[in-house]
């Protein structure tokens, strides 16, 4: 029995130091949301004098991806309160965001037909999570995409790939 509790204890501690690197890989940061400045070189308008003026023009820089990451074989996320999650939310209602874009995916395990429905149960306990916290229907570009477009730059065949792939990632979309 208290073989079987350290098991556990061992199994809840790892799998909470894998959340915590993914998070810190992938969370956005406090600088990330700023709008730094950019120095571009625009020809001058006149043909007789071919010189170049400088301007600086603030640029906007959209947030890292979120990645809500769920348990295998399960439509409800591994953390029921994401803080990226909020932030996006956050943003969209004070119209940084004019959309958002969900696409949810999972991982290579099972049949291919269980995939996609799990992807879906993802993509549509997110959608109603979003819609809780204010966001408009009509404003969530949403997408189910199975393990047929693993996340980029992912090994989908690795144990950390698969982790990865059993997420639903969330973008906005900059509002002009």
């Amino acid at each position: 029995m208290i073989f079987n509790f350290q098991k556990l204890a061992i199994r809840f501690f790892v799998a909470l130091l894998m959340i915590g690197i993914l998070a810190y890989i992938f969370m956005p940061k406090a600088q990330d949301a700023t709008s730094p400045m950019e120095t571009t070189t625009i020809p001058s308008v006149s043909s007789t004098n071919p010189t170049t003026s400088t301007t600086t023009t603030p640029l906007q820089i959209a947030d890292p991806p979120c990645l809500v990451l769920y348990e295998k074989n399960k439509d409800t996320p591994i953390l029921v309160e994401t803080a990226c999650v909020n932030t996006y939310v956050e943003k969209y209602i004070n119209s940084y965001y004019n959309e958002l874009s969900v696409v949810c995916r999972s991982s290579g395990d099972g049949n291919t037909i269980d995939r996609q429905v799990l992807s879906s149960n993802r993509l549509k306990a997110l959608e109603f999570n979003l819609m809780q916290k204010g966001v408009d229907y009509a404003d969530i570009n949403s997408q189910s995409v199975g393990d047929q477009s693993p996340y980029p730059g992912v090994d989908p065949n690795s144990e950390d790939g698969k982790i990865i792939n059993r997420s639903c990632e969330i973008t906005g979309t900059l509002s002009k």
